[in-house]
């Protein structure tokens, strides 16, 4: 059904894009500054301009998010879909950890 289906890949974005959060918002370093509800999108405070965490984010074979430091310092906007799986999330959050401790 198309309304179910609809319905379905909504809560794998939401439920993906909170994973995720909850993941990076335990690394140190980094931080979730914007209080509230969101779907698949969020803000993450690094440790680095995100130029930086993205582009050692590559070495990972890992996209990074869009630079939102003119609007929150050191800010990065990250969003994820139904496309996105656990391991990639995870990987996302280990290399995240690796390059937060450098």
């Amino acid at each position: 059904n198309g309304a179910r289906g609809l319905r379905h890949v909504a809560d794998l974005c939401y439920q993906k894009a909170h994973y995720a959060a909850a993941r990076i918002a335990e690394l140190p370093g980094y931080s979730l500054p914007m209080s509230g509800t969101f779907f698949r999108e969020f803000v993450v405070q690094c440790p680095a301009p995100p130029s930086e965490v993205n582009r050692r984010l590559v070495d990972h074979k890992i996209i990074g998010g869009l630079d939102v430091s003119d609007q929150m310092p050191n800010g990065m906007l990250l969003c994820f879909t139904e496309m996105n799986s656990r391991q990639e999330i995870d990987a996302l959050a280990k290399a995240l950890a690796e390059i937060g401790s450098a």
